[in-house]
């Protein structure tokens, strides 16, 4: 894989365009990122960003990565043998490959701006919860922009998907009053099944800041997992190894940490369930094809349910809607009875905390997935 230098364009007064041509797969392409939001001043002549976005494509073919440009020695270190070796754990099918570039830099200086990833989500509100709404935080964590991007999370909806959900979001960035960054690209593009989005995301989205580190010195990564929870190993997400593969992908001159990971998901939703941004705009939705919540999907249905327990769902009205909820809501509750999954306890034991008692209905239908789960271990055990 070869990256040559980046071609950057102004394309409007806040709107840049980010072109990388790549020899990539015996084929000539370009990477592209259209950064809407932003001065010049933030664009960073370090190849940081795209070094990092592609990292995983070069690993699963094989392919050396030449880099006409320079980059952070700090990243060349991390990423030449401790990340890819970190990786390698996770999707033991990549295979280890070297980086060549043109230029290291020894760059101390860090600039002042502090970004997050915003998508109107739990994990996002939780990190505006601590670093922007709260007055105890310290200045150099507290933000200065919102990010938004568009590198495989919208799925089947694509690029469509990503600007009406952009859209939606308006309204709100207004209110939380942070200038909010939006940034499409083709980088999904290079990623196959086996490197998908959710095995990803962290490389993915932390490239996009890399580009920044001009007027950004700090992406606060919103974490997925509880502390707890962290470990180094064979994985449908990423996120289980935030908090050791962030600190990796650092540099002298950026940071980029992961915040939030002290919380459990009930935590987290009840730091956001007082928040009147979040009760006019939350977003969870993973069945979403125009922007907003299902509200029946296993994260729609998880969502509500906490915030019933909690007291909190008719604050929500606004972004689900609750009759498809109570439609739902017996068959959800007896499957999250019946389940062994962290988070599902997580949920029963805030109902117990807070004296909510579940509906016999429920806990009838209940004992029906317990028993067809006993019959189907008895058929798998003569079948073996």
């Amino acid at each position: 894989m070869k990256l040559g230098r980046p071609f950057v364009r102004q394309e409007g007064e806040e709107i840049w365009s980010y072109r990388v041509p790549v020899r990539f797969a015996d084929r000539d392409t370009d990477l592209w990122f259209t950064i809407d939001g932003i001065s010049g001043d933030f664009l960073s002549d370090l190849m940081d960003g795209p070094l990092v976005g592609m990292l995983v494509p070069a690993m699963a073919r094989g392919e050396d990565i030449i880099i006409e440009g320079p980059i952070s020695e700090r990243l060349h270190h991390s990423l030449s043998e401790p990340v890819q070796r970190l990786l390698q754990c996770m999707y033991p099918q990549l295979r280890q490959i070297r980086i060549m570039p043109e230029e290291t830099r020894y760059l101390t200086e860090r600039a002042a701006g502090v970004i997050t990833g915003f998508s109107a989500g739990i994990d996002s509100y939780c990190t505006l919860a601590d670093h922007h709404y709260s007055q105890h935080i310290i200045q150099s964590l507290r933000l200065t922009h919102l990010l938004f991007n568009n590198v495989g999370s919208h799925s089947k909806g694509g690029e469509t998907l990503f600007r009406e959900r952009y859209a939606l979001l308006q309204p709100t960035v207004e209110k939380i009053g942070l200038p909010m960054i939006q940034v499409n690209s083709n980088l999904q593009d290079y990623y196959d099944r086996s490197t998908n989005f959710p095995k990803t995301h962290t490389l993915r989205n932390s490239a996009v800041a890399m580009l920044l580190q001009k007027g950004i010195g700090r992406y606060l990564y919103s974490s997925g997992c509880h502390y707890r929870d962290v470990f180094i190993g064979k994985s449908y997400d990423i996120a289980y190894s935030d908090p050791i593969l962030l600190p990796m992908i650092s540099s002298d001159s950026f940071e980029v940490l992961s915040v939030g990971g002290q919380y459990t998901r009930v935590e987290k939703t009840l730091r956001v369930a007082d928040i009147k941004d979040a009760q006019e705009s939350l977003d969870v939705c993973v069945k979403s094809k125009d922007g907003t919540n299902c509200s029946r999907c296993w994260k729609c249905m998880r969502t509500q349910l906490t915030l019933e327990i909690a007291g909190s769902l008719e604050e929500f009205s606004e972004v689900f809607d609750l009759n498809v909820y109570r439609k739902h809501r017996d068959r959800y509750i007896a499957a999250t009875l019946a389940s062994n999954g962290p988070l599902e306890r997580q949920i029963i034991a805030f109902a117990k905390t807070r004296k909510f008692a579940f509906p016999m209905s429920s806990h009838m239908r209940r004992w029906g997935y317990h028993e067809s789960a006993k019959i189907l271990r008895r058929l798998t055990g003569r079948r073996n």
